[in-house]
């Protein structure tokens, strides 16, 4: 089989046509490391004043504060696709006029470069997004291996008050739901803690619905943008699969329906039973850890990528490497409820 690519050009081509971010990672500002590990500085606002002080007096020291300094390691997600010669010489799914004017060998080998290539950026990509939803709905998470077995855990620190679950009565859609005091109070506890208004809001699909049959709450809901046009009950995408339904008390409302498989089960990214509100501006970082191989070399990005053969030259490998790291150094700025 005829090597398509070297290392360098196959990397740098697979960097430019990475798949767009999902939704949740959106809010993740992307950073790249020369290293494959990354001292944080988890953000806390003190919101202190700044004391005066007597003429001729001392001045003031004021040690830094707010912050704590932590080391993480961005761990690899090694992924490769065999292609055989079997694989080369059959019709590939939605392969072009392929009874008319089917491909050579050599061109479908191409083929399969590019929808594999796909496939596992796509693959990555939905791996990022659970870390991120993780992050924002749990505060950490977990590193996994294939197997399921925990490689180590992630957890930035979120206060209590930033986690907060309505029981009995209080929960949405029950005779004691107050759906807009709720919302009212995760604005209140993210300005006051991080001194950041919140812009954005992603409900639960259930949580939507609910909300939906409270009079209250759609009597005070928007479904005018700030230019004017009509959201149309939630026609308007921001292209990574969510859907502004509309605004309230200035902040927009989202609903993403996204969802992964694992295990055989189908799971939301957006547990349907919660609420999260992120502060404007709020310190979200996604790092990327130096990838590459002693051979290959070292590549600062979201992908690596190479192919190889085996042996006897009848099997090529597409192999894919990330080191994605989603972390909130401002666990201040985002907080939950559970609302059912």
């Amino acid at each position: 089989m005829p090597d398509f690519k070297d290392v360098a050009t196959l990397t740098k081509q697979v960097n430019n046509n990475v798949p767009a971010r999902r939704f949740l990672s959106s809010f993740f500002a992307p950073e790249f490391l020369k290293t494959i590990h990354a001292e944080l500085d988890t953000v806390e606002n003190s919101r202190t004043l700044a004391p005066f002080k007597r003429e001729g007096a001392k001045m003031t020291t004021d040690n830094r504060g707010g912050y704590t300094k932590r080391p993480f390691h961005c761990y690899e997600i090694g992924l490769q696709r065999p292609t055989t010669a079997f694989d080369v010489f059959k019709a590939q799914p939605g392969e072009p006029a392929v009874v008319n004017d089917p491909m050579d060998p050599n061109a479908r080998q191409a083929y399969i470069l590019g929808q594999d290539s796909a496939d596992l950026n796509n693959k990555i990509n939905r791996t990022i997004e659970k870390l991120s939803s993780d992050a924002l709905f749990n505060g950490g998470y977990k590193i996994l291996d294939e197997d399921g077995n925990q490689i180590d855990s992630i957890d930035f620190g979120f206060k209590s008050t930033h986690k907060i679950t309505k029981t009995g009565d209080e929960r949405w859609g029950k005779s004691g739901a107050k759906i807009i005091t709720d919302l009212e109070k995760l604005d209140t506890i993210v300005g006051e803690d991080s001194g950041k208004a919140v812009m954005d809001k992603v409900f639960g699909s259930d949580v939507w619905a609910t909300a939906q049959e409270s009079e209250a709450f759609m009597k005070a809901f928007d479904r005018i943008n700030q230019q004017g046009n009509s959201v149309n009950g939630g026609a308007i995408r921001n292209g990574l699969g969510a859907r502004l339904v509309g605004y309230y008390n200035g902040s927009r409302i989202w609903v993403y329906d996204e969802v992964y498989f694992a295990n055989g089960q189908k799971y939301s990214f957006v547990p349907k039973d919660k609420i999260l509100a992120i502060g404007e501006g709020a310190s979200l970082v996604l790092y990327y850890g130096c990838v590459g191989n002693v051979k290959d070399g070292w590549f600062m990005g979201e992908r690596f990528a190479k192919t190889r053969y085996d042996e006897d030259e009848e099997t090529q490998l597409l192999i894919m490497k990330s080191r994605p790291l989603p972390v909130i150094r401002e666990a201040d700025a985002v907080a939950w409820a559970k609302v059912l």
